[in-house]
Order: C-alpha cells, then sequence, then structure tokens
C-alpha cells in the first residue's frame, strides 16, 4: 500500500510539475529585441556623418588669414569718384555714362592721388572730401580739405560750355591753394550735344 502511494505522489508530481512549467520565451524576446537594437545602432553608425577636429590644420587656416586695411587714399578717391556723380545726376550722367567711365573717373583717380603724393609724399596725411557740389548751374563739386592745417588745398568744378559751332561740353578741372585757385587744371571734356543740357543733378523722368 505503501508502495502504490509512494508511485501515486510521484506521478501526479510530475503531472504538476509539466502543467506549470512555462519556458523563459521572454529571455528569447529579450535577445531578439536586443540582437535587433544592436544591428539598428551599426546601422545608425554607419549612415552617420562623422567630424573630427584637425587642430593643427584650423591653426594654418588662422596663421595664414591676413586682415586687410583700407588704404586711405582709395578710400579718398572712391568719395571723390562719388561726389562727382551726385553732381551730373542721372538725367545728365545716362548720357556720358561712358565718357564719365573712360575718361572723368580714371583722370580724377590719377589727379588725385598726384595731389597727395606731390604734397604729402611719404608723411601722414588727414584729408577729407568736403561735399561742395550745387544744384542748377554751378559749377562746384567737392573741396579736398587737410584736416591738420584746416585748409583746402584743392577745388573740384565742372563748368558747361557752349561752343559755337560745336555745341554744349562739360569740362572737368582743379584748382589749387598754391596759387589762390586762380588756374585752371583741366583734367577731362566730356561733349553733350548740340542741345542745351539739363541743371546738374537733375533726375531721369518716368
Amino acid at each position: 500500500m505503501k508502495l502504490w502511494l509512494k508511485r501515486f505522489f510521484v506521478l501526479i508530481v510530475t503531472i504538476m510539475s509539466l502543467g506549470f512549467y512555462v519556458p523563459p520565451l521572454n529571455l528569447e524576446i529579450n535577445a531578439d529585441t536586443n540582437g535587433n537594437e544592436t544591428e539598428s545602432e551599426k546601422k545608425s553608425l554607419d549612415n552617420s556623418t562623422t567630424y573630427i577636429y584637425e587642430p593643427s590644420i584650423y591653426l594654418d587656416e588662422v596663421e595664414s588669414y591676413q586682415i586687410t586695411e583700407t588704404d586711405p587714399v582709395d578710400e579718398l578717391i572712391e568719395q571723390a569718384k562719388e561726389q562727382m556723380i551726385q553732381k551730373l545726376g542721372p538725367k545728365i550722367h545716362e548720357q556720358i555714362e561712358d565718357d564719365v567711365k573712360e575718361q572723368v573717373i580714371p583722370n580724377l583717380e590719377l589727379v588725385v592721388a598726384n595731389l597727395i603724393d606731390t604734397k604729402y609724399a611719404d608723411q601722414d596725411f588727414n584729408l577729407s572730401i568736403i561735399e561742395n557740389k550745387v544744384s542748377g548751374y554751378g559749377e562746384k563739386i567737392f573741396d579736398l580739405y587737410d584736416e591738420d592745417s584746416e585748409e583746402i588745398i584743392a577745388k573740384f568744378h565742372v563748368r558747361r560750355e557752349n561752343r559755337p559751332l560745336d555745341g554744349y561740353w562739360f569740362n572737368f578741372h582743379y584748382h589749387l591753394a598754391q596759387d589762390q585757385f586762380e588756374t585752371h587744371y583741366e583734367f577731362a571734356d566730356v561733349y553733350w550735344s548740340k542741345n542745351t543740357p539739363p541743371k546738374w543733378m537733375s533726375k531721369k523722368l518716368d
């Protein structure tokens, strides 16, 4: 009787063990999930852009970079050119634009540069442009002013001339302080036409 009961209990325990046993599915799922995530991370790393800091290259670029300063002569010439164009005005400038580019502006640059070189040579200078342009029929364009000595060293003008049988011309010239601004130093002569030119600084009609 005791042997039979022992076998019966063994059978019951076996059946119960088989019925309640659950395989470790979570471990397999986690393993698969971790595997997929690892593969995904690998692909993400493969597709990502890698930035490499190279301090030596950066330093080379900094050392080769040069800071350029504006040449005071060039800056002064640019201001003079601007005053010249404004004096003519859009209406006149449009018709003689080619002559202004080819004759007036290049000669103006030479005159200003030569004045500075002659008067100051290798010395420091402190010059400025005094806006002196007037509309209508006045000749004045601008004055070249010495800030240190507080005196005008040159005056730039443009005069309209009606030459018989020839028509109207624009005579560009300058005067110097050394002769009390008496002498006309011409640097450009531009033909307009036989018709009377508009007033200085006239705007174009729409």
